[in-house]
């Protein structure tokens, strides 16, 4: 967990029960609060103007939503959705500065963990700029499995579904479909039980 739970309930949050569907954050909103994740997935996505999804990331237990914006006052670029039921901590934008402004060890914490996330996003973003859907694919798995320090062949499970592979990847769900067919063949991937073990 990002920030210790204790700290955040002590300094007024609120607890929200967040149901599956529901929107936590709306691109073109103002930031007005830290969330931190207690249990739950939340996907972070933007829609393209043809209406296809893309995601940038699913943050889940412990981890905290869209905080790098309370330092920047423009609105969202981005929405939070509720993949499952979840229970998120909601803290004041204000409140929350004061909190981390004032404990080094914490802010580093949290810069540390905006660190991680952003080289994910670089790494991704390297990805897709390569036309090549086997080497979308691949990459983004590989960055999974090197994320999750497991170096085995085969041993880590996709935890995405082929959907949310393309919308991670910027491709088609047919797209993602065949060409996860074809990266089977030719024994890049095993699929056990309609999950892509890589």
């Amino acid at each position: 967990m990002i920030i210790d739970e204790e700290l955040l309930l002590k300094n007024g949050a609120e607890i929200l029960q967040c149901k599956a569907g529901e929107t936590i954050i709306t691109e073109g909103s103002l930031p007005k609060y830290y969330y931190q994740i207690q249990t739950g997935l939340i996907k972070i996505n933007s829609y393209k103007d043809d209406g296809s999804e893309f995601i940038h990331s699913l943050p889940s237990d412990g981890q905290c939503i869209a905080e790098t914006f309370l330092w920047y006052d423009v609105p969202y670029c981005v929405n939070a959705e509720v993949m499952n039921d979840a229970v998120i901590l909601r803290v004041r934008k204000d409140v929350f500065l004061d909190i981390v402004n004032s404990d080094s060890v914490l802010m580093n914490r949290v810069m540390s963990y905006t660190s991680e996330r952003m080289f994910y996003r670089y790494k991704m973003l390297t990805t897709l700029s390569v036309n090549n859907p086997a080497h979308r694919i691949l990459k983004v798995m590989e960055f999974l499995k090197s994320h999750h320090q497991i170096d085995e062949p085969f041993q880590f499970t996709v935890p995405f579904s082929r959907r949310q592979l393309a919308s991670l990847t910027g491709l088609r769900v047919e797209t993602v479909i065949r060409t996860v067919k074809k990266l089977e063949k030719q024994n890049f991937v095993k699929i056990n039980n309609g999950k892509i073990c890589f």
